[in-house]
This record gives structure tokens, C-alpha cells and sequence, in this order.
């Protein structure tokens, strides 16, 4: 079943035979958020399905919907065409429904039997059956690429691709009959890749209806049945490969008219200094981290935003975590205000100007418990502190109150506590902790994830704030529309380097749309090269 809107053009690939798994409708709601709305499509057996859609696009909650992590709020999931509300992953697996993520879920010290079996593990009686355990295993790991000498090694000492062949092992073994692949050659070799795309074909032609995430357009040509692509939320196209070329994959991926009000429009509209007249805040030169990083070099300067855009995995949150001095780098060199800087932890980071808003707001930020003064004040507890010691509360609470008036945090009062506090509101207080550092460059990592347009807005004012008065801002986000209007420039990364920049709508003189310019950035994350747009465009 698709939605009333589907054309009879798009749909494609509606084999006479009935559908393993099917999505009809379906729509998921989390406070402020729509993630999921009116999506169809159906999964059937020996086909590969690939499903395609920029960052925030609903993939990873349908996702979560056909493996059973969460219900939906509407729509219908049927399975072997019986309606299923699945309360667990366990009860998906157990109707044939395996998903394999991109990060590894494996046990790294068990080993590949252990993992194949952990929480399913075959007895006899009250004993483990062991034998039968193996038997099943080795019947399957030399199609898929792995020797019995395998078998009984810690998963961790295996390569990306066997870890990944452990998880088709573990799909395999209990008959999975669907099976959901995210973004599975990332982090992988393109010889590994090609044996993984082998695997891949051998599931289809044992009857496995496999459904496919997937960025690196270039991989569903010759590969993929069909295509379903989503697009804020919603679905958008149902499309046979052979019909499509990367670029126009590209347009169906971005190609929207984008609300006003959901764009960084609160910007006096300033040109800001030329580069020239800008002093240089950050300067990176061939920074590598292996394996996440390499040769990264780009440079920051005062008055800029630079948003930092690609998919999950490319090693945005990774470059912030160098510059932040969490993780160290392998190789090159940072420099900081023109001079050169080891950046050997996060508190020597904030005592030369740096300061980051992390991604997990919930995890990775706020006390809970704590009041809104308290997270505030607890960047840099000298500040207002008596002596060495002694915590001065009127300094901290004249703080507070100084940041919830310029940062309009709604609250009862700055001893409220934050965790009471809407999700727009704890991520101001959050940014105040930052600035409560004084910082001269901020790093913000997904700065307006979770929270509504009308904080989105003002969450846009005060970055613009900052950089205006003579800050620079680092702004990594997987909204294109947000990172397009928000950045003066745009650095984007693939697979831990940087393969392009462009210059952002903040200070666009070139006459360019928004749409073009998330076309561009879309193509560089998917790896379409300019070559095949040119030659698409050529009569």
C-alpha cells in the first residue's frame, strides 16, 4: 500500500508476489518532533531494497519501527500480511526481522560463535549444545568469507568486514528472512566493499528481502531492485534504479521548498569582515587521527561560521573531539590564534578560548538535578567562587540571572531546576555554560537536535550573537537547510576527510538558492562527482 499521492509511475518493483514485511502509513511523534510521517513501502523476498534520504530524513525511525525498538503512533506494520506491534527487537527476530547497524553491537572478547548465539543460544536440556551451535555456524561461514580457524577468535581481533559477515551469521542462523542493513560498507575498504556487495547478493538468492541504508549513491547502481526515498519525514519516491543517475537521486533526496520559518532568517543579513580583515582563530594543517581522521586542514577565522556537513560516521563529531583536545591526533598540526598549540585535554582547550556544545544534550551535558545556576557556573566554578574554596552564591546566581535575561531562557527562576526545563530551553542554558567560559571560538555539535522551530530561531540568534561581537562559531549539523542558511562557509566531510567547501548563504553573493547549494553538499556526501553531473546535464 503506498500513499494516496503515489503515481502510478513510481510504483515499481510491485512483484505479484506478497510482501514479507510491509509499512503502510506509518507516522512517529516524539515531543516537538515529527520523525516519521505517512511513510509506505514493502520488503519482499530476494529483493534488495535500498532506502534513501538525507540526515534527519525518518530513515533511522523506520528503521527502529521494523526492528522493534519503539511502536508507531499511526500507520500499520504488517508481517506475512498479519498487523504486528512489536514491544521488543526480540519479538522482530523472532518473526525473521535482523537488523545490522553501522556501529558494530558485537561482544569484541566473545567469540564468533558466542556473538552469533549471545541471548539465543541453542541447549539440550539444561546444557549449552555446543555441537550444534558449530555445525550451524561452519555450514554458512565459508559462503560468506570466513574459516573455521575464525570461529573460535575474539570478534574484536577481526577486521570491519568479518565483524560485519559475523552479524549476517547472526541474522543467517535464525532464518531471518529480512534483513536491515545501515550503512554497512562505511568504514570499509573498497575491496572490502565489493565482497561485502557479493554477500549482499548471496542473501538476495537465498530468498533474504534485505533493506539497504545507504549514502554512497554509487553502490545502489547494479546492486539495488528498488529504491525508496524519503525526504523530511515523509516519503517521496518509489523508483526502479535504472530510471535514476546519482544526481537526480540527489534532487529527490533535497529537492524541497524550504519554510522561511525554519531557516536561520533572524540574521540582520551582515556581510561581516573579508577574510582579509578577519583574524585567524583556529588553523588545522594536516590533522589525522587514524582511522576517523585524515589530513584534515581547514582554518576558522573571527566574525565566521563554518558548518561542518556529511552523514554519520564521516568524523564531524570526531574532528570537534580533536580540536577539543578529547582524543589526541596521530599526525599534523593545530594552531590557535596563530600559534601552534597541543591541545592535550578539554580543560586546556577552555583556557585558550575553546568551548563546545556536545550532541547529547541529555547525556553528555546537563545535571539533571542540578539547578539551572549550578550548570551554569560549573565550567569555571573560580569565577564565582570566594578564596579558593568557597562557592560564592550571589556571584553565581548574578551570573545566572545575567544569561537568562540575555539568552531569554524561560524558567521560574535560576534556581529551577534544569532538567524541568523544555528541551529548547535547557540546550540555552547549556550554550551560557559555554559562554560563561568566554570563549572565542564555539563548537556546536547538532545545536538545535530535539527542539522546536521557535528555539531553533532563537537558538540561531545567539550564535549570530556571538560571532557578531567579534566570536567564530564551528556548527556541525545534519540539517541541511539550517547548515546552508546558517554558515558563511561550508566545509564538507566523507569517510574522515574533507571533500569539498562552499560558501554559505550567510554571505552568498553569488545568486545561488539554498536548494542548489544542499544539491552540491548532498552530491560531495554521496560521492557524485562533478564529471557525472556535467555529463548528465549534457544532451
Amino acid at each position: 500500500m503506498f500513499p494516496s499521492n503515489v503515481t502510478a509511475a513510481t510504483q515499481v518493483g510491485l512483484a505479484a508476489e506478497a510482501p514479507i514485511v510491509e509499512a503502510r502509513r506509518l507516522g512517529k511523534r516524539y515531543p516537538g518532533v515529527i520523525a516519521l510521517d505517512d511513510v509506505s513501502l514493502s520488503l519482499r523476498a530476494g529483493e534488495i531494497h535500498a532506502l534513501l534520504g538525507e540526515n534527519g530524513a525518518g530513515k533511522s525511525t523506520l528503521i527502529g519501527l521494523l526492528s522493534g525498538l519503539s511502536n508507531p503512533d499511526s500507520g500499520e506494520l504488517l508481517v506475512d500480511n498479519k498487523t504486528r506491534n512489536f514491544t521488543s527487537p526480540r519479538q522482530a527476530q523472532d518473526l525473521g526481522i535482523s537488523t545490522i547497524y553501522q556501529e558494530q553491537t558485537l561482544a569484541p572478547h566473545l567469540t564468533v560463535i558466542e556473538n552469533v548465539y549471545f541471548g539465543r543460544e541453542l541447549k539440550r536440556g539444561p546444557f549449552l549444545d555446543e555441537r550444534a551451535m558449530r555445525r550451524r555456524v561452519e555450514s554458512l561461514c565459508e559462503e560468506f568469507g570466513l574459516s573455521k580457524t575464525d570461529l573460535d577468535l575474539p570478534t574484536g581481533s577481526l577486521g570491519a568486514l568479518k565483524q560485519h559477515v559475523v552479524q549476517i551469521l547472526k541474522a543467517l542462523a535464525f532464518d531471518a528472512r529480512v534483513v536491515i542493513l545501515d550503512e554497512p560498507t562505511s568504514g570499509l575498504e573498497d575491496s572490502e566493499r565489493q565482497m561485502l556487495f557479493d554477500h549482499m547478493r548471496r542473501m538476495r538468492e537465498r530468498g533474504v528481502a534485505l533493506l539497504w541504508v545507504t549514502h554512497r549513491l554509487d553502490e545502489l547502481f547494479g546492486l539495488a531492485d528498488v529504491i525508496t526515498v524519503l525526504r523530511d519525514s515523509r516519503w517521496v519516491a518509489h523508483v526502479a534504479p535504472t530510471d535514476q543517475t546519482p544526481d537526480s537521486l540527489v534532487r529527490l533526496m533535497v529537492g524541497r521548498s524550504r519554510n522561511l520559518a525554519e531557516s536561520s532568517t533572524v540574521h540582520d543579513g551582515r556581510e561581516g569582515l573579508s577574510d582579509t580583515e578577519q583574524a585567524e582563530v583556529l588553523k588545522l594543517t594536516e590533522v589525522t587521527r587514524l582511522p576517523l581522521l585524515r589530513d584534515i586542514s581547514l582554518t576558522v577565522r573571527q566574525g565566521e561560521i563554518l558548518g561542518i556537513a556529511g552523514i554519520a560516521g564521516a568524523g564531524r563529531t570526531e574532528l570537534a573531539r580533536v580540536i577539543l583536545g578529547a582524543d589526541r591526533t596521530d599526525s599534523g598540526e593545530v594552531f590557535v590564534r596563530g600559534r601552534r598549540v597541543l591541545i592535550r585535554n578539554p580543560r586546556q582547550a577552555t583556557k585558550l578560548g575553546i568551548s563546545l556544545v556536545p550532541e547529547e544534550r541529555k547525556t553528555q551535558a546537563i545535571l539533571g538535578s542540578m539547578s539551572i545556576a549550578q550548570n551554569i557556573s560549573i565550567s569555571s566554578l573560580d569565577d564565582v567562587s570566594t578564596g579558593t574554596i568557597v562557592l560564592n552564591n550571589r556571584k553565581e546566581k548574578n551570573a545566572a540571572n545575567r544569561f537568562v535575561t540575555e539568552l531569554r531562557i524561560r524558567c521560574s527562576g535560576v534556581t529551577q531546576k534544569i532538567g524541568t526545563l523544555s528541551g529548547g530551553n535547557q540546550q540555552k542554558v547549556i550554550i551560557a555554560r559555554a559562554l560563561f567560559n568566554k570563549p572565542s571560538l564555539l563548537i556546536f555539535d547538532e545545536p538545535t537536535q530535539g527542539i522546536d522551530v521557535a528555539a531553533k530561531t532563537e537558538i540561531y540568534r545567539l550564535i549570530y550573537d556571538f560571532v557578531d561581537k567579534g566570536g567564530a562559531a564551528i556548527v556541525i549539523s545534519s540539517e541541511l537547510p539550517e547548515l546552508v542558511n546558517l554558515s558563511d562557509r561550508i566545509v564538507v566531510m566523507r569517510e574522515g576527510r574533507l571533500v569539498g567547501e562552499l560558501t554559505g548563504q550567510r554571505r552568498n553573493t553569488t545568486g545561488g538558492t539554498d536548494n542548489e547549494l544542499a544539491e552540491k553538499i548532498m552530491a560531495m556526501v554521496a560521492g557524485v562527482t562533478e564529471q557525472s553531473r556535467v555529463a548528465e546535464e549534457t544532451p
